[in-house]
């Protein structure tokens, strides 16, 4: 009985230690964002994948990446990451953190919601693919550590409008 109990704690220290680097994978794929103010909403990690969710300082966008967890069958199951807008407008904060990071500033006012009311638009799918190009060094960031354990990225954008 005592051999059972001491093999099946060795197994449990063993696939603990499996995890380490999908968890490293994981911290190091958001740690961009997070230096730069995006705040984690959670972390999780189930038998089948290791995910974070973010969301931006000004909580008009959420970015959630789900790794799966290589189960011994092979490597290579894709990243999954969703950029979702939470707002129908991009907010203040984050488009003057966009601004300074050499987005134009007419993009960025009219998905902003500033100025006139009729240029106002909802971020809807084609204003969300304007942002996954203005997040474009973050996700080339998540996409080279997922190259770099055999699998692909897979984006995923959602927006507000009424075809997202």
């Amino acid at each position: 009985m005592d051999a059972l109990l001491h093999s099946s704690g060795q197994a449990g220290q063993q696939a603990s230690e499996g995890l380490v680097p999908w968890l490293n994978a994981r911290e190091e794929a958001t740690q961009s964002l997070v230096n730069h103010g995006w705040q984690r909403l959670y972390s999780a990690l189930t038998p089948h994948r290791a995910s974070v969710t973010l969301l931006d300082p000004s909580e008009s966008l959420q970015i959630s990446l789900q790794i799966p967890i290589d189960d011994g069958e092979g490597l290579g199951g894709d990243w999954d990451l969703w950029i979702e807008a939470c707002n129908r407008q991009l907010s203040v904060p984050l488009r003057l953190w966009l601004e300074e990071q050499g987005v134009e500033r007419m993009a960025l006012c009219r998905l902003s919601g500033i100025g006139e009311q009729s240029m106002a638009q909802p971020l809807d799918l084609k204003a969300m693919l304007q942002v996954a190009r203005w997040l474009q060094d973050p996700i080339e960031t998540i996409e080279a550590i997922a190259k770099a354990h055999s699998s692909q990225l897979v984006l995923h954008l959602a927006g507000l409008g009424p075809n997202s």
